[in-house]
């Protein structure tokens, strides 16, 4: 009976196993830019923020969530998209920035806003709101998350993929980096897809748009992925104009 009752049913570990599939896939972004093949890296993390959207998913969705999952998720979060995305940045760009240590001191800071929105997600878990939704109202998070802020930090590095001949300076990518890092740990209301529905009427439709832009995703990411880095970024003030003025209504 207690040997019942020590045994783990194999499917309960899906959910962890696909969490520790995405951390080994951005520590290994890490290594690929330690060998300077950026594209190769920034790939990797990409990848890492896809899988990273679908361990809670597979875990709701066969009724595994646990509190060792959820801390489990954090920590590879930190090194997908804090760590790996800051050293990748740091040996392409900001290792070139004339002045000593400066370069460094923004991927610290990068990493630190990333460790800081973490502990207050976590905190947010235990019973502090973090999401907004309610009639009328579009559901949002509270500063921009993390895979999403790891993708943006990268979009100067793949727009360079693209060879477009265009001069990006190590100085402007550190104030872009420090511009991120800020947007993640702020109070600002950002877009989050969970609760948005669409009409049966428009599935079709919406199918079709959706394998388009992964298509198009697939054959040229260095344009289609900062394309969209770049709309987000463009979207965010109506965003908060428009949570704000329904917030004020509800």
């Amino acid at each position: 009976m207690n040997q019942h009752k020590s045994n783990i049913a194999l499917a309960s570990l899906i959910p962890n196993i696909v969490t520790l599939f995405a951390l080994c896939i951005g520590s290994t972004a890490i290594r690929y830019s330690l060998d300077f093949k950026f594209e190769t890296a920034v790939s990797l993390i990409v990848i890492a923020a896809i899988i990273d959207g679908l361990d809670g998913r597979i875990a709701r969705f066969l009724n595994l969530s646990s509190n060792f999952g959820a801390q489990l998720d954090s920590l590879a979060d930190l090194v997908n998209f804090g760590i790996a995305p800051g050293v990748t940045i740091y040996i392409w760009s900001l290792s070139k920035i004339p002045y000593k240590g400066i370069g460094w001191a923004i991927v610290l800071f990068y990493i630190v806003c990333s460790a800081f929105r973490l502990a207050r997600f976590n905190a947010g878990a235990a019973g502090v709101h973090k999401e907004k939704s309610g009639p009328n109202m579009l559901s949002t998070f509270e500063g921009v998350p993390m895979p999403a802020a790891a993708v943006l930090s990268m979009i100067p590095m793949m727009v360079s993929f693209c060879d477009y001949n265009i001069a990006i300076y190590s100085g402007a990518i550190a104030v872009y980096v420090i511009i991120v890092a800020v947007l993640m740990v702020s109070s600002i209301p950002t877009p989050s897809i969970k609760n948005i529905t669409i009409s049966r009427n428009n599935l079709p439709i919406t199918i079709a748009l959706f394998g388009a832009l992964i298509t198009a995703a697939l054959l040229e990411p260095w344009i289609v992925l900062p394309a969209i880095g770049v709309l987000y970024l463009m979207m965010l003030p109506f965003f908060v104009y428009y949570s704000r003025n329904n917030d004020k209504k509800n």
